[in-house]
């Protein structure tokens, strides 16, 4: 019998997560607010003017944004959501109507809280947000694995949360894709975080519309990844260019144990680009760290995992990206998520992938990932 777990889906923070956060930093902080110029609906109000994120619009998997009706919902904010997305018990259920038995959960408001420009800001909001996580995902652990946040590029203060929040219960933890050029993932100043997020194990993920600018470190004429066309559709390459920089600058030689995910980029762009990858290595060796002792691939192949929702061309080259670093996820509660319907988009992928290698994208290797046992989970399919 086959069984499905999502590992990119995502929570809603409740407003509680910024709290006191205006009281302690004033205009540095966001918040939630319930008016934006007379425009009804929940908004999160970025720092300085940054942008302002309609929070209804994060809650509401199943419904088309073609239907004026869905548009009513997002404006009634956290009451237009599903039941599931608030209360963790009722998103039990919610996982049987998709017909999958868990989900590993990354942050929606505070994707956008990595872009934050004071330190201090960004870390005060993440303890907040991974104490919040850590209580949601109560009822229970195995099913609902919600991905704390790390305020990297501060060194110091990503270690003590990840000490901190790992010794609550957080099980993984997301970390901006995008930051400063300056002073890439390479650069040694790095080397303490990484040491110690392989000494813990846990995996590292890398999600789009996380990133130390809203902009994903793109070109201007590209835009933003939430908001523009190309900037959208171009998202992933934000994602390449840290995956070079870590593989390429020996991060992954230094430190060989590390778990990193790069999530809702899709995977069809990933085949091709470990081939051209491994021949730029050989076209430019000088631009690669003397460190290294396999091809740029091969660290791919042993520490990274790539997630895909309904992505045809990943799965077509599936055998060049890695079967095992292939993971599924459902997107929900987003508005692009295939929730409820799942399995049948899925069968219709994965229709021509032998069984083995089926059950190893959408249930094995996030059982491997998240050291999950499968007989604390429930046998529905």
């Amino acid at each position: 019998m086959m069984r499905y777990y999502s590992c990119d889906s995502h929570v809603v923070e409740a407003a509680e997560i910024y709290d006191g956060l205006v009281d302690r930093f004033g205009s540095k902080a966001p918040y939630i607010s319930k008016e934006l110029d007379g425009k009804s609906g929940t908004w999160l109000m970025l720092p300085d003017g940054m942008r302002s994120v309609p929070v209804g619009r994060l809650g509401i998997a199943g419904a088309s944004l073609d239907d004026p009706a869905t548009h009513e919902r997002i404006a009634m904010g956290y009451d237009g959501f599903n039941p599931g997305v608030m209360d963790p018990v009722a998103r039990l259920e919610e996982q049987k109507t998709d017909g999958i038995v868990g989900e590993v959960m990354y942050p929606s408001l505070s994707m956008f809280t990595f872009a934050v420009p004071d330190p201090e800001v960004r870390d005060a909001a993440f303890r907040q947000h991974n104490d919040w996580i850590v209580d949601y995902c109560s009822v229970d652990r195995d099913r609902l694995i919600g991905v704390g946040c790390l305020p990297l590029p501060d060194v110091e203060r990503a270690i003590a949360e990840i000490d901190r929040s790992s010794a609550k219960g957080v099980r993984g933890f997301a970390i901006p894709t995008h930051i400063d050029p300056v002073k890439p993932y390479c650069h040694p100043d790095f080397d303490p975080f990484w040491a110690r997020a392989e000494e813990y194990g846990l995996p590292l993920t890398m999600h789009i519309f996380t990133g130390q600018t809203l902009d994903g470190g793109l070109p201007e004429h590209w835009g933003t990844p939430g908001g523009h066309l190309k900037g959208y559709t171009l998202a992933h390459t934000t994602a390449v260019n840290t995956m070079i920089d870590i593989i390429c600058g020996g991060v992954t030689e230094r430190f060989p144990k590390l778990k990193l995910v790069i999530s809702e980029y899709e995977t069809g762009w990933v085949a091709h680009t470990l081939q051209r990858l491994d021949h730029a290595a050989y076209r430019t060796p000088w631009e690669v760290s003397d460190e290294l002792t396999m091809k740029p691939s091969e660290y791919f192949d042993r520490n990274f995992w790539v997630t895909f929702e309904d992505d045809k061309e990943g799965i077509a080259t599936r055998e060049a990206i890695g079967v095992k670093n292939l993971l599924w996820g459902n997107d929900y509660p987003h508005h692009d998520s295939i929730w409820p319907n799942s399995r049948p988009i899925l069968d219709d992928i994965l229709s021509n992938v032998p069984e083995l290698e089926r059950e190893q994208m959408v249930w094995g290797n996030v059982m491997d990932l998240y050291e999950l046992d499968p007989q604390k989970l429930p046998a529905f399919s």
